[in-house]
């Protein structure tokens, strides 16, 4: 099977019908936005070059995820089994995006994390309050959250010491077309990944952009080259499916960013992947698999330190990354003040008025005008899992209100004005994205797995 080419969503039409099509009125869905691009002076020392890799350097990397997989499913696992125990109901279910939440928190701790996805803290305590709030004594909520942190680094240490266990059984790797998906596959081991025929196309063109300087693929699906490509497509794919929490994942919907980027010249994400960007230059968590597709790596690392630029922030809603992502932005802005460079930032997050990230933005000296506020069930996101749902659910209604935010330099309040037509033109192209469903709670009974799974009991978010 040869796979999907660059563009290959506008192939074939006329020269107005893909302008069409890229603009918003034809009917098939826009996954990204290949007119975005930024000089090397924005995203400065982030912008690395990519090392091409060879086949087996791929297939390496393909193999540890792989390996990699099945010890984060299991210590997902371990964390249910515990955190069951732990509590002092019945239920035997475990709070939604418990480990999600865990993984997040120890993702921003220089010492948070044993292997890829596996904590090997539980800092300040995060996963036993968590516990503690949904039915644990607070000694239980202890136990188990050590508990569970000697389970992941023992998942780790196994992950560490059987990461040549199977490559010597992967042969190749298998593609195959299933309708309007693609399949991928490690020789015959279980389990593969799909991705819709669009976003593969999408992740392909990004991959020639950033690992091959623009020279295109082969068509030749049995070359050393295509076969390097599909292990990183594999590699991304079985890093975002261990990750879980599509929800942690989603992004603002198309119509929202092209008024970002024709308004306020919007063309870099802070928080992305290369499954989920809108743009082909972002920031995202995992620069050893994204990077082969354009990422910048971390928005948190030194090397990401523009002056310049307009940027677009939404941050997986976790207090404590989204207060962290907050502080940066305020620093990036006091520079570039002190630089007399425009800065801008459209600062995407939930309206939880209580917690501390929220009363940042409000006391911040670069805010241009008040916040907006979108109510939840009027607007919606493009979802985290869409890459491998058909295109018509590819939006997900809102969880919560959100609010929008702008912070900019003085340079850049002159050079991309936020007036009262743009702000009105964002929010209500936000409610383009709601999705099929009305409502949260008939979300969730949509996609809430069956019985056993972790479910029950949403987590509340914290004052941070």
């Amino acid at each position: 099977f040869v796979m999907p080419p660059p563009g290959h969503h506008t192939r074939g039409l006329s020269k107005s019908n893909k302008d069409r099509a890229r603009s918003g009125t034809d009917a098939r869905p826009r996954i990204w936005d290949p007119r975005a691009k930024v000089s090397s002076e924005v995203c400065g020392a982030a912008r690395a070059t990519v090392t091409q890799l060879t086949l087996a350097d791929a297939r390496r990397a393909a193999v540890d995820e792989y390996n990699l997989h099945k010890q984060v499913k299991r210590t997902r696992s371990e964390l249910a089994r515990i955190a069951a125990c732990a509590q002092s109901s019945d239920t035997g279910q475990t709070p939604l995006l418990l480990y999600e939440r865990w993984l997040a928190r120890a993702s921003l701790a220089s010492d948070g994390l044993t292997a890829p996805l596996l904590p090997n803290i539980d800092p300040e305590g995060g996963l036993a309050k968590d516990l503690a709030r949904h039915g644990a004594s607070v000694d239980a909520s202890t136990r188990a959250a050590s508990e569970a942190v000697s389970k992941s680094r023992e998942a780790a240490a196994r992950w560490r010491s059987r990461r040549d266990a199977v490559e010597n059984d992967v042969v190749d790797i298998a593609v195959q077309e299933r309708g309007a998906f693609i399949t991928l596959q490690l020789g015959t081991l279980k389990p593969y990944v799909k991705i819709t025929k669009m976003h593969l196309g999408k992740l392909r063109a990004l991959y020639c952009r950033a690992s091959r300087r623009g020279k295109p693929l082969p068509d030749d699906s049995s070359s050393s080259e295509y076969k390097t490509f599909a292990f990183c497509v594999f590699a991304l794919l079985t890093r975002y499916d261990s990750l879980g929490g599509a929800g942690y994942q989603a992004a603002l919907g198309e119509h929202a960013f092209d008024v970002l980027y024709e308004k306020l010249g919007v063309c870099v994400e802070c928080f992305a992947s290369p499954l989920n960007c809108r743009y082909g230059t972002f920031c995202s968590q995992f620069e050893d698999v994204d990077a082969h597709f354009g990422s910048l790596g971390s928005f948190f690392s030194n090397a990401f330190a523009p002056i310049e630029g307009s940027f677009e922030m939404n941050p997986p809603f976790v207090p404590e990354t989204m207060l962290l992502a907050v502080e940066k932005l305020e620093r990036l802005l006091r520079h570039a003040e002190k630089e007399n460079k425009a800065l801008s930032f459209v600062v995407i997050v939930p309206a939880w008025s209580d917690c501390r990230y929220w009363r940042a933005l409000e006391q911040s000296a670069f805010l241009r005008c008040e916040r907006d506020i979108v109510n939840a069930e009027d607007h919606g996101f493009c979802d985290g899992s869409q890459h491998s749902r058909p295109s018509h659910e590819r939006h997900r209604v809102s969880s919560y209100d959100t609010g929008v935010w702008y912070l900019q330099t003085s340079m850049a309040a002159k050079k991309w004005v936020v007036n009262d037509q743009v702000r009105r033109l964002v929010c209500e192209t936000m409610k383009k994205a709601r999705g099929s469903v009305k409502n949260v709670k008939e979300l969730e009974k949509r996609y809430r797995p069956e019985k056993g799974a972790t479910t029950a009991h949403p987590i509340k978010k914290t004052k941070l």
